[in-house]
């Protein structure tokens, strides 16, 4: 090899170098901006939400208990929904469309979607509505405000988004950190 190619491979392999060292740099902090190996942080979001609502709402510790109780029951009972809509979605995932009957096998699935999401939304009203029980007329009324602020992003912080009305941090993420 003469001089210029190996000046040329040692610029190049420096420039791979330096390329690698930035992916490096990218993905440690990439990393470290959700802890836990998720946008959750390692924390369960149901638990920040309940301690935001206990905090925000006054609960008194046998409410706090009775909601954890509730949330835990809830979460148990779904299950089964949960993993019945994976499995319609992996098999929505493994339709052919080639196949002569893929539209009469999407519509099939489609409906056992929408029965699913059916069951799912009254099952997470009934869990809202055993929460509703255990509150006071003052929690209930401050429950309703903290809702009507967030669904408009008013200035107090409500079930999802910060005083500007948002999901997640400054970036749009739902990290802690």
């Amino acid at each position: 090899m003469n001089e210029m190619n190996k000046a040329k491979m040692g610029s190049r392999g420096a420039m791979v170098f330096a390329m690698a060292a930035m992916l490096v740099m990218a993905s440690a902090n990439m990393a470290n901006a959700c802890p836990g190996g998720g946008p959750q942080g390692g924390d369960r979001s149901g638990d920040r939400n309940g301690q935001r609502m206990a905090q925000q709402l006054n609960l008194s510790d046998q409410q706090q208990q009775q909601v954890k109780q509730i949330r835990s029951d809830s979460r148990e009972s779904g299950k089964s929904i949960h993993e019945a809509m994976r499995q319609n979605r992996d098999a929505m995932h493994q339709l052919n469309p080639g196949a002569k009957d893929y539209s009469a096998q999407v519509a099939k699935l489609a409906d056992e979607k929408a029965e699913l999401v059916k069951q799912m939304v009254i099952h997470r009203s009934d869990a809202r509505a055993q929460v509703y029980a255990i509150l006071t007329p003052e929690q209930r009324e401050k429950s309703s405000t903290l809702q009507q602020n967030s669904r408009k992003g008013g200035k107090e912080k409500g079930r999802w988004g910060g005083p500007d009305g948002r999901r997640g941090g400054p970036d749009g993420r739902r990290c802690d950190k």
